[in-house]
C-alpha cells in the first residue's frame, strides 16, 4: 500500500487516535457478543478502566485478551469481521510476535521498529490466554522458553535503526545470527507446545505466554473467567474477575501514577488513508 503524500494528510492527534481506537473496540465488542466469544480488557487498557475509567491519558493503544479456545475461534471466523477490519499475526504477515492484531483498513499507524518492513494499520492487540501447569515455577519455565523464542524472532525481524549505541549493535548482530535458525518457526512451535500442555480446558491456572509487557503472570482460571464489567470511556466492557490481582502482578501499586518520564507511548505516527 503506497504511503500518502505528506501534503495530503495530517497525523492524528492523541485524542483523535483514542477516538478511533474506541470505535474499533466497540465494534470488536459487538462482534464478540454476536459470536459468543469471551474476552477481557488487558494490560494498560484494563489499568485505564480501573484507574481512569477509560484510556490512560497518554496511551495510544488498546489491549484485550481471550481464552485460547475463543482466540482460535476468532481466527477461524475472521472472514466475518466487520467490513474494513482484518487480523494480522505471525502466520499471515511479517509481524514478529505470537499474538494477533485486529486492524482497520482506514488508518495507517506506523511504529518506528516496523518502518520499512510492515505497513501497519491502526490496531488492537489481542492476546491469547493459555492454561498453565499448576506449579508456578514450572509454568514460569515454560513462559521463559516461549519468551526467549519470541525475543529471538523479534530481533531477527524488526528494524533496529531507532536503537542507539551498544544496544543497537547487539540487536543487529543478534538478529543476524537468529535469522539463521528459522526463528519464526521456533517461536510458533514453542507457543503451540506451551498452549497444549496442559491446554486451556484442562488447566486450573491461566496466563499469557506472549504478552503483558514481558512479564509472567498466573491466575486461577475460575477467577479469570468470572467476568465483570468496568466502565471504559462511558461504556461497560468485560474484564476478568480477578483484575485487582492481575494489575498488582503487572504494575504493583497500580493506582499510583508513574513519573512523567515513564509515561511512554508507542511513538507511532497515524494518518487516514
Amino acid at each position: 500500500m503506497p504511503d500518502a503524500i505528506e501534503s495530503d494528510f495530517k497525523y492524528l492527534t492523541l485524542d483523535e487516535l483514542q477516538y478511533e481506537l474506541l470505535e474499533m473496540l466497540l465494534k470488536f465488542d459487538t462482534f464478540c457478543k454476536e459470536h459468543e466469544l469471551r474476552y477481557s480488557l488487558d494490560s494498560g487498557t484494563l489499568l485505564g478502566a480501573v484507574r481512569h475509567k477509560g484510556f490512560i491519558p497518554w496511551d495510544d493503544d488498546l489491549d484485550v485478551n481471550m481464552p485460547r479456545p475463543d482466540y482460535e475461534r476468532l481466527l477461524s471466523i475472521q472472514s466475518e469481521l466487520p467490513e474494513g477490519m482484518h487480523i494480522i499475526n505471525a502466520k499471515n504477515s511479517r509481524f514478529a510476535y505470537g499474538f494477533s492484531k485486529l486492524c482497520t483498513d482506514a488508518i495507517r499507524a506506523q511504529e518506528p521498529s516496523y518502518e520499512g518492513s510492515v505497513d501497519e494499520m491502526l490496531w488492537i492487540d489481542i492476546f491469547p490466554t493459555d492454561g498453565l501447569p499448576s506449579n508456578d515455577s514450572e509454568a514460569e519455565m515454560v513462559w521463559k522458553r516461549v519468551h526467549n523464542a519470541t525475543r529471538q524472532n523479534i530481533w531477527a525481524s524488526v528494524n533496529h535503526q531507532p536503537e542507539h549505541g551498544i544496544r543497537k549493535f547487539i540487536k543487529v548482530v543478534g538478529g543476524t545470527l537468529f535469522r539463521l535458525g528459522k526463528p519464526q518457526e521456533r517461536m510458533l512451535s514453542a507457543i503451540s507446545e506451551a498452549a497444549s500442555n496442559p491446554g486451556y480446558e484442562n488447566a486450573e491456572r491461566v496466563g499469557c505466554f506472549v504478552g503483558s509487557g514481558g512479564k509472567f503472570w498466573s491466575l486461577p482460571k475460575n477467577a479469570y473467567e468470572k467476568t465483570v464489567t468496568l466502565e471504559f470511556e462511558g461504556h461497560l466492557l468485560p474484564c476478568m474477575g480477578c483484575w485487582d490481582e492481575f494489575l498488582t502482578k503487572l504494575y504493583g501499586d497500580y493506582m499510583q501514577l508513574p513519573p512523567e518520564t515513564q509515561r511512554q507511548t508507542h511513538c507511532l505516527k497515524a494518518w487516514r488513508v
